[in-house]
């Protein structure tokens, strides 16, 4: 029986042990907004609203389609673009940083500005590494 109660000692010591450094972590990456950001993320687009929409060039011509999304470890948000299949599941993937969509144009698309269909099919084809 001592025994029992011995190695169940010894499991809550070393759980709170290990839980010690992930709640020191957990109180570090205290997150706020101020009124005026979270403003502006109201004011925002949500993914789901853009994705599979149709993506124009400056010229008003049919470029792709949004595909989806990816977010670098690096900090920077990439759009998925499908250039020649206007479904959006298929055609010729390629990433393009999402700072260069242009979301608020006057006729409510979204556009890449200077991008033609021929040039984004020469851009290197997205591969996902499924994460």
């Amino acid at each position: 029986m001592n025994r029992f109660r011995l190695s169940w000692s010894t499991a809550v010591v070393l759980a709170i042990v290990a839980l010690i450094p992930w709640t020191d972590r957990a109180a570090a990456q205290e997150v706020a907004l101020t009124p005026l950001e979270a403003t502006e993320v109201a004011r925002g687009y949500r993914a789901e609203t853009i994705k599979l929409k149709p993506v124009f060039n400056d010229k008003s011509e049919t470029i792709g389609r949004i595909s989806d999304f990816v977010f670098g470890k690096d900090g920077n948000i990439y759009a998925i673009l499908a250039v020649g299949d206007f479904t959006g599941l298929g055609g010729h993937l390629i990433a393009v940083p999402f700072r260069n969509l242009k979301l608020d144009d006057p006729s409510g698309s979204v556009v890449l500005p200077g991008a033609s269909r021929s040039a984004l099919e020469k851009l290197p084809v997205y591969v996902s590494n499924n994460r």
